[in-house]
């Protein structure tokens, strides 16, 4: 509507001008332009004082400054949409459940994931709780007994190598007697003084845990006098070392048990070994016997150092390299976990904030990506328009420039508006760069405003105080120079003196002189029907944008 009324004024003033030229043609210049080839028609006109605002045209369109497509962006592959549970145009609040997709396969990756987790934990917990005297015990008795299978399979070895059957005979024997001893302190360990030790310790700690139960009874019921109550701390400590004194004594008399019966077998695998031993001398020995031999000494050494090394670090404790790969391992496991539960919230889709469903774009039981949009959710109020505004005016905006806005669908009511802000990267359209500046809006909020809703908006990006203006079809473009032809104050019937000028904002009718001119100099205005009367259009060294020019002194527009 703007634009229109703009154009009707700029009509009448040309004719207002053209009307005044032909009568000062008539009056005071017939003589000079009678002879002419072309119809000239001159005024002359005054530098004025004034104001002059320049804006630029451009079209919007009104959009929400919080809008947000939401999608399932977690999603692995494409799944089936399960619910849907609202539809365009309705209000929501922030957090509201809008849509879900199947959760059942991503809580079982979640519960994995935790299970995995919690593996992790205990093995570092494992590393780091010291070891108890039972596992300690349990230690020394295999690096005991892998002493033992070492000095068994080094003399089976020896034995090979020097047959003699004398020997193996005597070896036999004397195999046979330790295995009668074995058996005999096998028997008389399970009936030493540590049984007896094992029975006095089980039954003081019996003792002492019944004494315990019973003085918790009284003060549970209110019976029990001071000196009870300070006898179950008493009792209490002494059930303790009676236990720690209990499982010693069971680690003892399980390792000598153990020992003793070892013993037993090994005597007996030796009687066996020597009887085997004696039988292959006599039928000439075997080389795949001392091979043999010879491979589980080297297998009982590698038996026995490893025993020793799990028997060194029970009591120095969890190696730091170990202890730094279980670490990492439950620090890998926690962050896998969280990226799970991560995908399981994801299964959902809630409104990040209060707004309004503008379009829905999947139904239940559509198939959906993570890249399909779901749904699209805007604040609707928090209006703004979008001014496309391209790359050859772009340059004259800047944030907070005021601006007037209308829209087709409210004819007749115009609007304040203020730049937000002015983008960086514009887009292609056609062949022309397109920037899609943001523009605030007030005094809408009684408006039923509907995004998408096209806007005209003016942009003022230029105002000058107190300028001296000019029509601007007094100025002339010769070269991509500008000047202005000043009358002869003097002599009106002499010829107009030309005079270079620096022009700068213009709004189309008038132009602001910014040098080269005083208020209440004479210039003339001439139209000639063969010239080209647009001074910034093509050719003439200068451009307007939107009814905006920008001026150098004495060359094109800035």
């Amino acid at each position: 509507m703007k634009t229109i009324i703009r154009i009707l004024l700029f009509i009448i003033v040309i004719g207002a001008i053209v009307a005044g030229g032909y009568w000062f043609y008539q009056n005071r210049f017939a003589a000079e332009t009678a002879s002419a080839s072309t119809s000239d028609f001159t005024q002359v006109v005054a530098v004025q004082e004034g104001n002059l605002d320049a804006s630029i045209s451009v079209v919007g369109e009104l959009a929400s400054a919080k809008q947000q497509d939401l999608k399932f962006d977690r999603v692995s592959g494409a799944t089936t949409l399960q619910s849907l549970d609202v539809s365009p145009g309705a209000v929501v609040q922030a957090g509201q459940q809008l849509a879900a997709i199947d959760p059942e396969p991503y809580q079982q990756a979640r519960d994995q994931a935790e299970s995995a987790w919690q593996e992790a934990v205990e093995v570092l917990n494992d590393l780091q709780t010291p070891a108890t005297d039972l596992q300690i015990a349990q230690a020394d008795l295999k690096v005991a007994q892998a002493k033992l299978d070492l000095e068994n399979a080094q003399q089976d070895l020896a034995d090979l190598q020097s047959l003699d059957l004398t020997d193996l005979e005597q070896t036999l024997k004397s195999a046979q007697d330790s295995l009668q001893l074995a058996q005999y302190q096998q028997t008389l360990t399970e009936h030493d003084s540590l049984a007896k030790s094992e029975r006095d310790l089980t039954y003081a700690a019996d003792w002492h845990d019944r004494r315990i139960w019973e003085l918790k009874d009284l003060i549970a019921n209110g019976k029990a006098n001071l000196e009870q109550q300070e006898e179950l701390g008493t009792q209490q400590e002494t059930l303790a070392e009676v236990q720690a004194d209990l499982a010693r004594v069971q680690a003892q008399r399980q390792l000598a048990i153990q020992t003793a019966a070892a013993t037993v077998a090994e005597t007996q695998a030796t009687v066996a070994d020597a009887a085997e031993a004696l039988a292959e001398a006599r039928a000439g020995g075997d080389a795949l016997t001392l091979a043999e031999a010879q491979l589980a000494v080297r297998e009982a050494e590698v038996a026995l150092a490893a025993a020793e090394d799990s028997r060194s670090d029970l009591g120095s404790g969890a190696d730091a390299t170990d202890l730094a790969a279980a670490q990492a391992d439950v620090d890998k496991k926690k962050l896998a976990l969280a990226e799970a539960e991560a995908d399981l919230a994801g299964t959902t889709l809630t409104a990040p904030f209060a707004g309004t469903i503008l379009k829905t774009n999947a139904d239940p039981g559509d198939r959906v990506s993570a890249s399909s949009t779901i749904l699209t959710l805007a604040n609707m109020d928090a209006l703004q328009v979008i001014a496309s505004v391209d790359e050859t005016t772009i340059r004259q905006v800047t944030a907070g420039q005021p601006a007037q806005i209308t829209f087709d669908a409210f004819p007749g009511s115009t609007y304040a508006g203020t730049v937000d802000s002015v983008p960086l990267q514009g887009a292609l359209q056609g062949d022309v760069m397109v920037y899609e500046v943001p523009i605030s809006l007030q005094g809408v909020e009684s408006l039923p405003l509907l995004v998408g809703m096209t806007a005209n908006v003016d942009i003022q990006v230029g105002q000058a105080q107190n300028a001296l203006l000019v029509p601007t079809m007094a100025l002339q473009n010769v070269g991509g120079f500008y000047q202005v032809l000043v009358a002869n104050s003097g002599d009106p019937t002499a010829e107009p003196e030309t005079v270079p000028v620096e022009v700068g904002l213009s709004d189309g009718v008038y132009t602001e002189i910014k040098r080269g001119l005083n208020a209440g100099d004479q210039v003339v205005m001439q139209i000639s029907s063969g010239s080209n009367s647009n001074i910034f259009g093509p050719g003439g060294g200068g451009r307007t944008n939107g009814g905006v020019f920008i001026g150098g002194f004495g060359g094109p527009g800035r």
